[in-house]
């Protein structure tokens, strides 16, 4: 049976990482980025038949998803870190499934709850659900890489598999 064990610790770059991912690589991410754009362009283009306000309201709107928006997910990933990522997880994969070993807590996971798989410059994403995934940092994987994308591609019928 092969079996694949990772300890991890998640730090703040792949939990930032891992929300930018979640949030700017949709339909609404995209979305939401050509609308600063527009508004950027908006407020260059047109500068002079703005008042004052609208021109505010115009930058405001320009730096919301390109710059207030990303610096927020950042703080955010720093509190979520800080606050629920102090004890390194260990993960253990095998062709039963996936179980999680946090101090004396386990749980168990089996193959069919995966979602999508997908691979980012840090980490491995599991998702097993919309709003909850495993994020393994590629730096703790290491070697063992090929061996869990052999395991996985075997063991998981999800609909998306990128790694």
């Amino acid at each position: 049976m092969n079996k694949i064990e990772i300890k991890t610790e998640i730090g703040v770059s792949e939990m930032f990482e891992f929300t930018m991912n979640n949030n700017y690589k949709t339909i609404r991410g995209t979305v939401a980025v050509l609308f600063s754009l527009a508004s950027a362009a908006g407020l260059v283009v047109y500068w002079n038949q703005f008042s004052g306000w609208q021109k505010a309201l115009l930058l405001f709107f320009a730096l919301m998803f390109t710059i207030i928006e990303p610096i927020e997910y950042y703080l955010r990933s720093k509190r979520q870190v800080k606050k629920n990522f102090t004890v390194p997880l260990n993960y253990i994969f095998d062709n039963n499934g996936i179980e999680i070993h946090r101090n004396e807590e386990t749980a168990h996971n089996d193959w069919q709850e995966v979602m999508k798989v997908i691979t980012t410059k840090k980490s491995v994403i599991i998702y097993l659900s919309p709003v909850r995934a495993f994020i393994l940092p590629k730096k703790d994987i290491g070697d063992q890489y090929q061996s869990l994308k052999n395991l996985m591609e075997d063991n998981t019928s999800c609909y998306k598999f990128k790694m």
